[in-house]
């Protein structure tokens, strides 16, 4: 009778184990299966969000390169000082209009940006200390397209290219 009672006992013992173990199974399998699917329609939400921010990032890097901003804000009838001015004050605000496409780029390609800008006005600010007070637009226009020239790839085209190499490595 003990026999009897011990083996259905283990019998008893045996099938909780294996329901347990089944609905368990069940349960990460539809566990999994809602995280992928979370996963997709996350990506699939974000992705418009992400292909714009690389696309805005380069094309900041593009209007803020030393010669693309010269050219587009130079103004021939002011001095170099004002001319100065109007560079910096376009960097900063074309950085300003895209600080909220930091969210969906990678920190790294951020923080490059960030450097690329403040080398651009570095540049800037270093070009125009180096004319005399009477110097014109023009000549800040030409001192700082120099000074960029003088290094073989300038930080917002390696920043491009990070940016560009990253999104292809993401979107594949």
């Amino acid at each position: 009778m003990t026999f009897f009672f011990i083996v259905i006992s283990v019998l008893m013992v045996a099938i909780v184990a294996i329901v347990y173990l089944f609905l368990k199974r069940q349960q990460d399998h539809a566990l999994l299966q809602l995280q992928t699917e979370l996963s997709l329609q996350r990506q699939n939400y974000f992705l418009p969000s992400k292909f714009e921010a690389y696309q805005r990032c380069i094309l900041l890097l593009d209007r803020i390169s030393p010669a693309n901003l010269t050219l587009r804000s130079l103004q021939v009838s002011q001095n170099a000082k004002t001319q100065q001015s109007i560079l910096i004050k376009t960097v900063r605000e074309e950085f300003e209009h895209n600080i909220a496409q930091q969210l969906f780029i990678s920190p790294q390609g951020w923080a490059m940006l960030v450097q690329s800008k403040e080398e651009v006005l570095r540049v800037v600010n270093m070009a125009a200390n180096t004319l005399d007070t009477n110097a014109s637009a023009t000549d800040l226009a030409a001192k700082i397209i120099e000074i960029a020239a003088q290094l073989e790839q300038f930080p917002t085209e390696i920043c491009r290219s990070f940016l560009q190499t990253e999104f292809q490595r993401f979107s594949a």
